[in-house]
């Protein structure tokens, strides 16, 4: 009779482990550090594999690399939605009017008051995240302490995804662009 109710026991929880066990194996989490840790090519990777939808949201974006395969993963037909940080987007390297050239919607977003959209997140088929203080620049890759975490555990991804929308429903604010200083060391912006 015991031996029964431990077969039984064990029997249960193998079971319901095997019911747990796609859950298990799915879940998995990829940390990248730069200088030259690969990163870039873990976003294009990720960006070149989506099939439905990519939605970014990052401070600074200089990566003509990252630009193009977003670029690529629009003309596929993959919904590519960026959202910027206000004065980021002035700079001369930034990869807005290539994005939006190539029909990718572009919003721009500023903190409150005086802030900044400081982020760096980006969701891939709404089954991914990547989140961590790379910006998606040149510098990033390759001179800078940076770190990005890539990963698919649900509860984060679908908390990425909302705050996603909530910034993606937020005001815009447009770019405008910097006036001329009478100081080289300063700098004026127009809003």
């Amino acid at each position: 009779m015991k031996r029964e109710k431990m077969r039984s026991v064990g029997h249960f929880l193998l079971i319901m482990g095997i019911g747990f066990l796609p859950y298990v194996q799915s879940l998995a989490s990829d940390v990248y550090f730069s200088p030259e840790g690969g990163i870039r090519d873990q976003i294009i990777r990720h960006i070149n594999t989506s099939r439905s939808t990519i939605d970014v949201v990052v401070y600074s974006f200089t990566s003509g690399e990252i630009a193009q395969a977003l670029a690529g993963a629009h003309k596929r037909g993959v919904k590519v939605r960026v959202i910027r940080d206000n004065s980021q987007s002035r700079d001369r390297n930034d990869e807005n009017a290539f994005l939006k050239y190539n029909g990718i919607e572009v919003q721009i977003r500023s903190g409150k008051g005086r802030g900044i959209m400081h982020d760096k997140f980006a969701i891939f088929d709404g089954k991914e995240a990547f989140t961590g203080s790379y910006n998606w620049t040149n510098n990033a890759e390759h001179y800078n302490w940076e770190n990005a975490l890539f990963t698919d555990e649900l509860k984060v991804v679908q908390s990425y995804g909302k705050e996603f929308e909530v910034l993606w429903k937020a005001p815009s604010k447009p770019v405008t662009k910097r006036k001329k200083s009478k100081s080289r060391y300063h700098t004026t912006f127009e809003f």
